[in-house]
């Protein structure tokens, strides 16, 4: 009896001690409680970030502050309390510890996020490059601004400063997947900030083709307009909270191509790529989508032009001016079909059909640019079949009516090779595209390189690529690279340069130069990405210069 007694009297002690060792399930702990449960929540809230220094176990003002700021951001009843929801959720094993600070000079994929979610809300217009810089400060900075101008007072427990650091709070308020960036309704003929913050995020999505400013014009109204129309909302042009929502989301709506506008001779926009592409893909061009509404893009639309004057269109008018471009014919080119059937494209069909389709073959990377000539030959019959043959049809070489109707589609299959290699002169950039099962292109590396100076690295899409030599002697300049990968005739793909083949001659000044024009028209890279190209790019991969 004694034995059942002492037994019972253990187990109500050890259940006694369960509960203690509960602490604020038992007792809520506040300002002022002192104790092992205290230091516990202490030492819990510094491992998640929300506290500073070592756990003492007197429950002070900045113990309180800190539940406080954990309340907040896990929607508590911010009281500086732990009860027992407060506690439950400190303790659970699946809670997220505050980010780390970031400022200028930190890279890593950290600061790639941050950008990301900045490009996102529109605080920043710039790639996500991993490099905390004067601009992804100044991007933060806007933010802060952008808090406090929402009556986040930076004095509060949780608030912020507008100092361009990325303090733990502010990035809580950036990734917060509650948090809404809506500040002012903009009617038309608003200007400030939040109009820039709102073309900004418009040409990120491809609706609005514009450099971002602060005043939200006609244009820009229609702009708006139009991506409430692609996001289910009222289309009436005003920003408003919802519109703001939607904008701003992880999932927001992207357009099909930018709202037309006028373009002329001499522009240089997003407008003018869109109409590039759609110029290619009826065959009447063959220039690579840069933007550029130059002599070539005149002649696309001349070509344009005779080719619905000949077919008696509607549309022709449209396009009788070759310096010029209106929102209207631009909206034909994207909505309208206008591929009209003349004839098979065979032995002894007529020249200019035979060029419009060899246009084709060589943006969908069938033929190269020397094979454009109007005339029905070898190559282009072996061009035709293997379209054919990529796009499910008869292989007859012989383009009849249902060949040209989906080779000038929007969506046919051309002949990508694994990997495609685009050079932006712009950028001073290699990016490497491979073929994913999904038979699209996508990103996987980029190489920054040195382009000729001037004009001297030409323009195109190019596709009797090869590689050539481990070692490369240039007899005009007497030096050497590695890896040379021919593109065409004598731009080639190469490393950085050696007065002899011998890697312990290296040109130092070849290697300072990588990220500007400095080359003869070759393109210059770093020896391992020379070498990438030259080992794993296969004859005829797709090389397209912009």
């Amino acid at each position: 009896m004694k034995l059942r007694k002492t037994v019972c009297m253990l187990i109500a002690a050890a259940l006694l001690f369960a509960l203690a060792s509960l602490g604020a399930s038992a007792e809520d702990l506040s300002e002022g409680s002192r104790g092992d449960e205290v230091e516990q929540v202490q030492a819990r809230l510094v491992e998640l970030g929300y506290l500073a220094g070592a756990a003492d176990g007197i429950f002070g003002a900045q113990t309180a502050a800190a539940v406080e700021l954990f309340q907040y951001f896990h929607d508590l009843g911010v009281t500086g309390v732990v009860d027992d929801a407060t506690y439950e959720r400190l303790f659970d094993a699946d809670v997220r510890a505050l980010r780390a600070q970031l400022s200028s000079g930190d890279r890593g994929d950290e600061v790639v996020a941050l950008q990301e979610k900045l490009i996102q809300y529109g605080f920043l217009r710039d790639n996500a490059d991993g490099i905390y810089g004067g601009n992804t400060a100044d991007a933060v900075q806007a933010f802060q601004e952008h808090l406090i101008a929402q009556g986040i007072d930076e004095n509060e427990v949780y608030g912020v400063s507008a100092t361009g650091v990325a303090t733990p709070l502010t990035q809580e308020y950036l990734f917060s997947e509650t948090y809404s960036t809506y500040l002012e309704t903009l009617a038309p003929g608003a200007s400030g900030g939040e109009v820039r913050r709102v073309e900004r995020r418009l040409y990120d999505l491809g609706y609005l083709d514009a450099d971002p400013d602060d005043e939200y014009d006609s244009y820009a109204v229609e702009c708006v307009t139009a991506y409430q129309q692609a996001s289910g909302l009222t289309a009436d042009g005003t920003v408003n909270r919802a519109t703001v929502d939607a904008l701003f989301a992880s999932d927001a709506a992207v357009a099909g191509r930018f709202v037309a506008h006028d373009i002329a001779l001499g522009d240089d926009n997003g407008a003018v790529r869109s109409v590039q592409r759609l110029l290619n893909q009826y065959g009447v061009l063959s220039d690579v989508e840069d933007g550029e509404f130059g002599s070539l893009v005149q002649a696309g639309i001349e070509r344009m032009y005779a080719y619905l004057s000949e077919q008696g269109s509607e549309y022709a008018a449209l396009f009788a001016d070759p310096t010029q471009l209106s929102a209207e014919a631009q909206d034909v080119l994207a909505e309208e079909d206008l591929f009209y059937y003349v004839e098979d494209v065979e032995s002894g069909a007529s020249e200019a059909v035979v060029e419009r389709v060899q246009r084709r073959l060589h943006t969908l990377y069938y033929l190269s640019r020397f094979e454009i000539d109007g005339i029905y030959g070898g190559d282009t019959r072996d061009a035709i079949e293997q379209f054919q043959q990529n796009n499910g049809l008869e292989v007859t070489g012989v383009a009849d009516e249902e060949t040209q109707r989906l080779l000038f589609s929007a969506d046919p299959v051309g002949d990508w090779t694994q990997y495609k290699l685009e050079i932006s002169l712009d950028d001073q950039y290699v990016y490497v595209y491979e073929l994913n099962a999904q038979g699209e292109y996508e990103q996987i590396d980029a190489f920054i390189c040195s382009t000729g100076l001037g004009d001297s690295t030409p323009r195109g899409i190019f596709t009797q690529t090869q590689p050539l030599d481990r070692w490369h002697y240039f007899t005009k300049f007497e030096c050497w690279a590695q890896y040379a990968y021919q593109i065409e005739g004598d731009i080639l793909f190469h490393s950085v340069l050696y007065s002899q083949r011998d890697t312990s001659t290296l040109r130092v000044n070849s290697v300072y130069a990588l990220g500007s024009k400095a080359s003869h028209g070759c393109v210059r890279l770093q020896v391992e990405d020379a070498q990438w190209i030259y080992e794993n790019c296969d004859s005829g991969t797709v090389v397209v210069v912009y």
